[in-house]
């Protein structure tokens, strides 16, 4: 089998280098979660995603022109590569910017977080990926971590339903984004597929945040310097250089793997929300900590054949 465009074969990936991913994704995307809350309480939602992810896309499409990589989509992609921006980019940041809104960051984390249960449920529908034991049992593990942050959640999911569906709908949406694109595997670059799917996928918010912000340009005359260091933030770190390296790895990565490597962010998140908010983590984040840690050297390492 030939090798395609743009796209590693998975077993080219050295564990350092996604470890490496990993570390980028848990800091900072981690840390977004708080600033995105500030940010959504500075901008309507819709307004705030609408006015950072073009930049972020561009960023990507400059990258990949400066590299020397094509930034063409052959017109057989088009369907598929719409399809992946409106669950990976619209449905995830649609459904997650309302309900960040109504919940505390750290809350919003764990339960975005889910995605790992989502995307190996897809992956075994869709890909029919084995799974081998070892990988099994760090699921298991991870969410064991996510079990026993989301313990006292239960009753904070009941006085705020809406938020909780809301936010579990984007992780069900990325899950699926994800495991799409691990199928289909687009013959194209990294920055220019990642790139194009931001722009693509922003489309849709611009135009809903037209209807339900009838006064953008009055919202962004008044923002503050917090709101304006979250709009920078997501757009050169949260958006450019994470939403990189999660598609790097989902695109090299088995779905099992890249999914798990996503377990540290609502930890980070937990933590940051603490410094930044002030909200108030328990000792079952140090709990979920060790147990994250451990399902992911249970998935990152080489397995001995």
């Amino acid at each position: 089998m030939t090798r395609r465009a743009g796209l590693p074969a998975a077993h080219h990936a050295a564990p350092a280098s996604s470890l490496l991913l990993v570390v980028i994704l848990s800091l900072v995307w981690g840390c977004n979660w708080p600033i995105l809350k500030l940010g959504v309480t500075g901008l309507a939602p819709l307004t705030f995603r609408a006015i950072t992810l073009p930049f972020a896309a561009l960023g990507l499409l400059l990258l990949a022109r400066l590299s020397g990589e094509s930034t063409r989509i052959p017109r057989a992609w088009w369907p598929r590569v719409v399809v992946l921006a409106l669950f990976n980019i619209t449905g995830w940041n649609a459904l997650i910017l309302f309900g960040i809104q109504q919940m505390a960051a750290g809350r919003a984390a764990i339960l975005a977080y889910t995605l790992p249960i989502w995307s190996v449920l897809f992956s075994l529908w869709l890909l029919h990926e084995p799974i081998s034991a070892r990988k099994l049992a760090g699921l298991i593990v991870g969410m064991a971590g996510m079990a026993v942050l989301l313990g006292e959640e239960i009753f904070n999911v009941r006085r705020a339903p809406v938020a909780a569906i809301l936010i579990i709908g984007a992780a069900v949406s990325w899950a699926m984004g994800t495991v799409l694109l691990r199928r289909w595997a687009p013959p194209l670059p990294q920055n220019t597929l990642t790139g194009w799917m931001m722009l693509l996928g922003w489309m849709p918010l611009v135009v809903a945040a037209l209807w339900f912000d009838p006064h953008p340009f009055t919202s962004l005359a008044a923002m503050s310097g917090t709101t304006w260091f979250a709009v920078i933030y997501n757009i050169f770190l949260a958006g450019t250089l994470a939403y990189w390296a999660w598609f790097r790895m989902a695109r090299t990565l088995p779905v099992a793997v890249s999914s798990l490597s996503s377990l540290p962010v609502p930890v980070v998140g937990v933590v940051s929300g603490m410094l930044v908010l002030g909200e108030r983590p328990g000792a079952s984040e140090v709990i979920a900590l060790t147990l994250v840690l451990a399902s992911l050297a249970a998935v990152m390492f080489p397995e001995r054949k």
